[in-house]
């Protein structure tokens, strides 16, 4: 089987949204590589941008529909979608790394977790989802967080300069860690409210780092969901976070584009989304849900 599309499968089979990529391809000359598309040489992202028209918000876990763009395009790089199963710390070359390396040293970070090189002199960590979008970490220069919305290229793809993304830790040696709270506190519009033990989380305010991180666990499953059960596991998923929307902890809007984002991503079609989704905020809008005392398990809804 070709590389490119048994990694692109692979990643699939774990529930994370694939969608080819162009590639580095010889010039006439064969001396350099330039972007596959028609721009060549040209080109501004060169083997970066998606091959889709509609780029990442046509990735997918079907195998069926992989397996065709890989036929079409055999040497195509293999982009996934982040936010869904996977958040990632994009960290842009030894400027990058320099930053994350101080933010290292002042707070003790350890980052364990898998861990890519992407042949261009770069890195991504991987995380498990935070339900954040898209975002530089503040004060830390040249560094990037791909979450919901975003994307990255994975190994076996290949970069302009000639290398590989590659794995340094891959997913089969470490699990996906939680974001550090050193790291978090960066990527939040401000610092996280400090949370005193044995006391209610706050006050139901939008984006609550309670009802983020409900939002996260739910999206997470709903990328896990199998052929069959995927309509069913949107239906539940989103139940419970509309929950937290009916008391304050997470905004209607944000919630909806989430959940739709995801469907879609794992080969839902866009009308039995937006039914799905109108049914499971009725009834959750009807169910309000709070947030449970620190070291108190949840009840079951």
């Amino acid at each position: 089987m070709n590389r490119l599309l048994e990694g692109a499968l692979a990643y699939a089979a774990r529930g994370i949204p694939v969608y080819p990529v162009h590639w580095p391809h010889p010039t006439p000359s064969r001396a350099t590589l330039a972007c596959s598309c028609p721009r060549g040489p040209a080109c501004d992202r060169p083997a970066k941008h998606p091959l889709l028209r509609h780029g990442v918000k046509e990735a997918t876990t079907d195998p069926d529909r992989i397996g065709r763009w890989w036929h079409r395009w055999p040497q195509a790089n293999v982009g996934l979608a982040t936010g869904i199963i996977f958040d990632a710390l994009d960290i842009d070359g030894p400027a990058g790394l320099a930053a994350l390396r101080h933010l290292q040293e002042a707070a003790g970070l350890r980052l364990a977790g898998p861990l890519v090189a992407t042949g261009g002199g770069g890195w991504h960590h991987w995380f498990s989802p935070t339900g954040l979008g898209n975002r530089p970490p503040r004060g830390l220069a040249h560094v990037d967080w791909r979450g919901r919305g975003g994307c990255v290229l994975a190994p076996p793809s290949r970069h302009i300069s000639g290398g590989s993304y590659r794995w340094l830790v891959g997913l089969d040696q470490v699990p996906l860690p939680e974001v550090p709270a050193a790291l978090r506190a960066r990527l939040a519009s401000d610092p996280l409210p400090t949370i005193p033990p044995a006391c209610n989380l706050g006050p139901a305010t939008p984006g609550h780092p309670y009802g983020r991180t409900v939002l996260a666990a739910e999206l997470a499953a709903l990328g896990r969901a199998t052929p069959g059960q995927r309509n069913h596991t949107l239906n539940r998923t989103a139940f419970k976070v509309y929950r937290y929307v009916a008391s304050g902890f997470l905004t209607d809007g944000d919630v909806t584009a989430a959940f739709t984002d995801a469907a879609l991503a794992i080969g839902l079609n866009p009308a039995e989304t937006a039914r799905t989704l109108a049914s499971a905020r009725t009834a959750g809008l009807a169910n309000p849900r709070g947030v449970p005392l620190v070291g108190q398990p949840e009840a079951a809804p």
